[in-house]
């Protein structure tokens, strides 16, 4: 179960942490709590839209929502699969963020919006262009973010965040990670989302989530901040490592 650790949970009126032993555990608690926000969302209002992320957490965690909606055939109806980022290589490269998806879900009431990739579009500005008006209007209404050791999101990295850019999806062309193209939500479009769930596990997340605890804005992931409710969900390795 979860644990509130004396003087941490609150500190921050808009932003929640829920600490949990070791991935394990927080991977399990946090699909459970997805998919009853989800089964919730489609039920009062028919519609929900989820932006999944990418990295090692987020791409276990989509590989057991996958599962879960696959084995609930004709069900989910009303459910739009986003990302907040996704790399510009092939579309049948393993490091797509989508790959998970794309090469499983078999639930067809599911709308799934992917990023066009290397080999359907010539730039990741076509990428992003075309991204952008497939969202249209939209904004999601649960928005699910890992987080980098150098407290990056999505793939706005320290340094090259672009915190007042009003676009929603912007092109990145020199990612300090590999590959350097990218394309990625911005923090105006990831902080219009009415949820915003940033998930950690791990010692080398420990300086990332300090630094959101203490407010430190030198990192992107300090800065955000969702239109209803704000959570940072770590293990005890990214909460408590010296």
């Amino acid at each position: 179960m979860a644990d509130e650790i004396d003087g941490v949970e609150n500190f921050d009126d808009d932003l929640d942490l829920t600490l949990y032993a070791d991935p394990r555990e927080l991977l399990s608690e946090v699909l459970t709590q997805l998919n009853e926000i989800i089964e919730i969302g489609l039920r009062v209002n028919g519609v929900f839209h989820l932006a999944l992320t990418g990295g090692t957490l987020g791409t276990d965690l989509t590989s057991a929502l996958v599962k879960n909606w696959n084995s609930h055939p004709g069900t989910f109806s009303g459910l739009h699969i986003w990302w907040s980022d996704e790399r510009f290589v092939d579309s049948d490269s393993s490091e797509r963020n989508c790959a998970p998806v794309i090469q499983s879900l078999t639930n067809s009431e599911i709308q799934v919006h992917v990023v066009k990739s290397s080999d359907e579009v010539a730039t990741v500005e076509e990428a992003v262009a075309e991204y952008t008006k497939a969202l249209d209007d939209t904004f999601m209404d649960l928005t699910i973010l890992g987080l980098g050791p150098d407290g990056h999101v999505a793939s706005l990295f320290p340094g090259a965040a672009q915190i007042d850019n009003l676009e929603k999806v912007i092109a990145i062309t020199d990612s300090p990670k590999p590959p350097s193209l990218r394309a990625s939500f911005t923090l105006t479009m990831i902080n219009a989302s009415t949820l915003v769930w940033v998930i950690a596990a791990g010692a080398s997340k420990a300086d990332a989530v300090t630094k959101i605890i203490e407010g430190d804005l030198s990192i992107p992931a300090s800065y955000i901040r969702a239109v209803d409710h704000t959570r940072l969900i770590v293990d005890t390795d990214a909460l408590f490592t010296e």
